[in-house]
């Protein structure tokens, strides 16, 4: 697709041509109906060249990544080929690239038959899902007075998931998430975890007998399957736009959903099954599961996460409360200010739903409030928090709870050593 611009400078060179012909009318001398025969001979010959330039242009885009996580190099290889015998003395070739702060313009002049190659890299700064172009070119003719653009489609999905961190010292309550729990849950699926036998029954598959004791008793025996532990984390990020502060890389949001990621690594790597809660522009819900693929689904979840929700964390704590049991631990990671979503963590804990709290200071971010305004009330109920702020390294952060009286600072805080060329974002 072609798109013609007629730049300023043409209408310059028409008013030139209009007073060149007007005054040799207007006087008889011959010098002035070759000067507007000059200038439109201009403009015809300029057009022409512009016209011709793109046209006599190919190019192409060689996109080496389709999903990396934030902090990762992102790169594409672009090569432009003038197929004409002509020269052309200025082409500029952009990709119109939705990544933030990937770059990849470039202007340059070809010979007749060459060709230009460029890799342009850049780093993926903020998870999300982003469109990588369309390819524009643009050329300009040597007197300035057309513009022509010309549109490759050549167009793919760039997915940015957030950075996920080992968290070898993050703890939770106990109760019920111990390596040796018996609490079990009773499945009709296959799985590793065979509990018991009984006897066999019409439609039981051959995966399902237990040979041993259909061997000693005589008759066939079918084997019991449970899911293994009864307990199961979820994680809920809070993404209100209210409660949201910095931006790319340094912002609470990013902050947030590379500490949920970072939490559901920790606990698929213990074989606990996970689940989701990112209440943003959509509420995206993820049951709890287990295994590899969760951990895809999570990240891909969190990939599509934006900060401008609508509902407040109470509200949507209070709304969804019937997920979770006493058999739940529940990660609430959240910069609100605000003490009613600590109410709702209370009630939640009274059911016996195991709560902690991961908060992510957002005026460490310059935000205008201050998320610490909730630890007094977080710590009147006794529920156990980790503070996050800007510049922390995240598994030193969610390494130790706040505890206010250590000394480490006047606010409170038992603050970890922060590595400042390694954030949450792109550590």
């Amino acid at each position: 697709m072609m798109r013609f611009v007629v730049l300023r400078r043409s209408y310059l060179i028409a008013i030139l041509i209009a007073a060149a012909l007007i005054t040799g009318m207007a006087t008889g001398l011959g010098l002035f109906y070759r000067l507007a025969y000059i200038f439109a001979l201009v403009v015809a010959v300029s057009f022409a060249w512009n016209w011709l330039s793109l046209r006599s242009m190919t190019v192409s885009v060689d996109r080496r990544t389709r999903r990396v996580t934030a902090g990762d190099r992102v790169e594409e290889h672009i090569t432009v080929q003038n197929t004409s015998s002509l020269p052309r003395p200025t082409i500029e070739v952009e990709d119109l690239s939705e990544l933030p702060g990937f770059a990849t313009g470039n202007a340059m002049g070809m010979l007749p038959s060459a060709a230009v190659e460029w890799t342009p890299t850049g780093v993926a700064r903020r998870r999300g899902v982003y469109m990588m172009g369309p390819v524009v070119a643009r050329n300009t003719d040597p007197f300035g007075l057309f513009q022509r653009e010309r549109t490759f489609p050549y167009t793919d999905s760039m997915v940015v998931y957030p950075r996920a961190h080992d968290l070898p010292g993050f703890r939770v309550p106990p109760a019920n998430l111990s390596g040796d729990s018996s609490l079990k849950r009773r499945t009709h699926d296959l799985t590793p975890h065979a509990s018991s036998v009984r006897d066999y029954a019409p439609g039981d598959s051959l995966g399902r007998v237990h040979w041993n004791s259909t061997a000693r008793l005589g008759h066939l025996m079918s084997k019991e399957f449970d899911e293994g532990h009864a307990s199961d984390v979820w994680i809920a990020v809070d993404l209100h736009q209210d409660v949201q502060a910095g931006e790319l890389e340094e912002s609470t949001d990013e902050y947030a959903v590379s500490a949920a990621a970072s939490l559901a690594k920790r606990f698929l790597t213990e074989a606990m099954p996970v689940g989701l809660i990112a209440y943003g522009t959509e509420k995206l819900l993820l049951q709890a599961d287990t295994g590899a693929g969760q951990m895809d689904r999570v990240l891909a979840y969190l990939a599509r996460s934006e900060a401008d929700g609508t509902v407040p964390l109470a509200d949507a704590l209070a709304e969804d409360e019937m997920l979770w049991s006493h058999h739940t631990t529940l990660v609430v990671i959240t910069s609100s200010p605000r003490p009613e979503w600590v109410w709702a963590l209370r009630q939640l804990s009274q059911r016996r739903v195991r709560v902690v709290a991961v908060l992510i200071d957002g005026s460490s971010f310059g935000g205008f409030f201050d998320s610490r305004e909730a630890l007094p009330h977080l710590e009147a109920v006794g529920i156990p928090t980790y503070v996050v702020a800007s510049g922390d390294y995240l598994p030193e952060a969610l390494s130790r709870t706040h505890r206010p009286s250590e000394e480490a600072g006047a606010d409170g805080i038992a603050t970890a050593p922060a590595r400042p060329a390694e954030v949450a974002g792109g550590a």
